[in-house]
């Protein structure tokens, strides 16, 4: 990217993998994502200077923040990046105003306050002004916490698993305010999660990372139509499967979305069809989400309504099917 705001190159070995990310980004929400202990926390830590590296180099609208060639680093207080915490990190003896203005000693009392006012207003919460954080709810403790990163008007924002810390009754809404306020913004804002709704939601782009590495780039689209690994297929949920040729080497990897499975408890007679057992069966909102094994494993989603009118059982056979108007073909050596 030419025109690149955030822009960094970070290596830092761990105990089993090291961390290799090579990432450029303008004024866009890019997730992070990937399973837990991939390395995505560690990378916004490196990128606020809270850990030392062992080589490359991070800058911010033209000016470098660390540079291990030159030995030379900006302290993380100096580097102008909002940091939201996995925890929020609030403390609890103080109550909202004072949480949000806590990073505003530089600023005259007065001028604090009017900071402070201007955040809460802005995030919805001027409610909350005089209450302890340890009342609030997760929802309203993000926020928070939100409000605390933005205060400082930094040049970049990173959040660490916002929402991993909410019960399930909160976390749609929560999502669906925390997406309005990161597209208002106008910096490099970087969200850490694992969870691919969330991904799909509030960024422009993914960034999936396996082991230390970021192996794909793109938009949710982009990485569902073409995933560049077997394990950003496994992430995004796209089902993955080589047909084989009658010597049995592979001929064809095809990617289909779990939406697109037809299901039947008779033969079906198409190229894509396969005789399978049904091992697993959960229901997420409006969608039944069927996982499938026998000489293929695939997921399926079905709407509610079509799995109340035909429901299957644990262990039945059946029969899937895939039309090829619904399948993509990819390199049979594309995929690791």
């Amino acid at each position: 990217m030419t025109d690149a705001v955030l822009s960094l190159r970070i290596r830092r070995q761990l105990p089993d993998f090291d961390i290799d990310v090579a990432l450029d980004m303008g004024c866009e929400v890019l997730v992070l994502a990937g399973r837990s202990g991939c390395g995505k926390t560690t990378t916004l830590n490196a990128l606020t200077g809270l850990i030392p590296l062992d080589g490359g180099r991070i800058s911010l609208e033209g000016r470098t923040l660390h540079d291990h060639a030159a030995q030379y680093s900006v302290p993380p207080e100096q580097r102008g990046i909002g940091y939201l915490f996995q925890n929020y990190a609030l403390f609890p003896h103080l109550d909202v105003a004072a949480n949000v203005g806590y990073g505003l000693f530089a600023l005259s009392s007065v001028q604090r306050a009017q900071r402070v006012e201007a955040m809460l207003a802005r995030l919805g919460i001027s409610h909350l002004r005089d209450m302890p954080t340890r009342t609030l709810s997760g929802g309203e403790r993000q926020r928070v916490a939100l409000a605390r990163a933005l205060v400082t008007e930094p040049r970049a924002l990173l959040l660490d698993e916002p929402l991993s810390a909410l019960d399930v009754q909160s976390r749609a809404y929560v999502r669906s305010e925390l997406g309005r306020i990161l597209r208002s913004l106008t910096i490099p804002t970087i969200v850490v999660s694992h969870d691919i709704d969330d991904a799909r939601f509030l960024g422009d782009r993914i960034a999936v990372m396996d082991a230390g590495r970021i192996v794909q780039c793109g938009t949710a689209e982009e990485l569902a139509a073409y995933p560049a690994t077997r394990f950003v297929a496994e992430f995004v949920g796209v089902n993955l499967v080589d047909l084989p040729a009658a010597d049995g080497t592979v001929t064809q990897r095809i990617a289909f979305d779990p939406w697109r499975v037809r299901l039947s408890r008779e033969p079906v007679n198409q190229r894509c069809a396969w005789r399978l057992h049904l091992v697993d069966i959960a229901r997420s909102g409006g969608i039944v989400r069927l996982r499938l094994e026998g000489e293929i494993a695939i997921a399926v989603e079905l709407p509610l309504e079509s799995w109340q009118s035909e429901p299957f059982t644990l262990d039945e056979t059946v029969y899937a099917v895939v039309y090829d108007n619904d399948v993509r073909s990819l390199s049979a050596n594309s995929l690791a």
